[in-house]
């Protein structure tokens, strides 16, 4: 019935390969970048979805009122708790770059860059141990395969070719560039759009836990990166740190 069933983790992108008589849907999954939060019933005469990808809620079709509206919900469900660490979660990232390029001598924004390149499905406390291990092995001449880190493989190459060959992240990738930017240099400029900022924009704290599109192409990223400075300057605060502040915010009402 079909080609073939590609499951990755959580979050990731779910493509299937369908036979011709099923090309229609398969155009749509591949179109939306469902994640495995979508869940389907499998019938031998087809594949008929539980919850179709257009009734997801993405960026695309949302307005920016709706999303300034769940931003600054989510905003305003913050305990001191959660707008305290919020506020301090890029300064002590900040101090952690500068920790390790006084350490191994190297220049700090190439360790935010480290940090940031093996970032992505990367729990923080794990990405920093990755970081390190990557950079003490360059540092003592070891080779790339002498340490294992908790991300993809082409991330770990990519961190490495920072320090091997003096690649840099660029704005090419929105994401990880943003983040080298906050944490390398808190950079007011730039905002980290993660899966979490992408929930925290479709949803509001009153919608509960629901799937959405969770990735963005390099001009929505841009959109809601300048509604999220928006917010940010109204509320007096820097960009990274309303970011943060949702981030921490979402994932506990999430349970995450």
């Amino acid at each position: 019935m079909f080609q073939s069933f590609a499951r990755l983790r959580a979050g990731a992108r779910v493509s299937f390969l369908l036979e011709k008589k099923s090309e229609k849907l398969k155009k749509v999954i591949d179109g939306q970048g469902l994640s495995l939060f979508v869940v389907y019933r499998w019938r031998v005469a087809g594949v008929k979805p539980i919850k179709e990808s257009h009734k997801m809620k993405r960026v695309t079709i949302t307005s920016d009122e709706t999303i300034k509206a769940n931003l600054t919900d989510w905003l305003n469900n913050a305990n001191r708790l959660n707008v305290k660490n919020g506020k301090r979660w890029y300064k002590e990232a900040q101090g952690f770059t500068k920790q390790i390029a006084k350490r191994y001598n190297i220049d700090r924004y190439k360790v935010a860059g480290v940090v940031s390149a093996l970032s992505p499905n990367n729990k923080w406390e794990r990405n920093k141990i990755d970081a390190e291990a990557l950079i003490q092995a360059f540092v003592n001449k070891q080779s790339i395969e002498s340490f294992k880190v908790c991300t993809y493989g082409a991330n770990k190459r990519k961190a490495w070719r920072i320090l091997s060959d003096g690649s840099v992240i660029t704005a090419k990738s929105p994401k990880t560039h943003a983040f080298a930017m906050n944490v390398g240099r808190l950079s007011a400029k730039h905002v980290t759009i993660d899966k979490w900022h992408i929930r925290a924009c479709l949803l509001s704290p009153g919608d509960g836990i629901e799937p959405v599109t969770e990735t963005v192409t390099p001009i929505q990223y841009r959109r809601v990166e300048a509604i999220t400075a928006q917010i940010a300057e109204e509320k007096g605060l820097k960009a990274y740190q309303l970011q943060a502040i949702i981030w921490v915010t979402i994932k506990e009402a999430w349970n995450r």
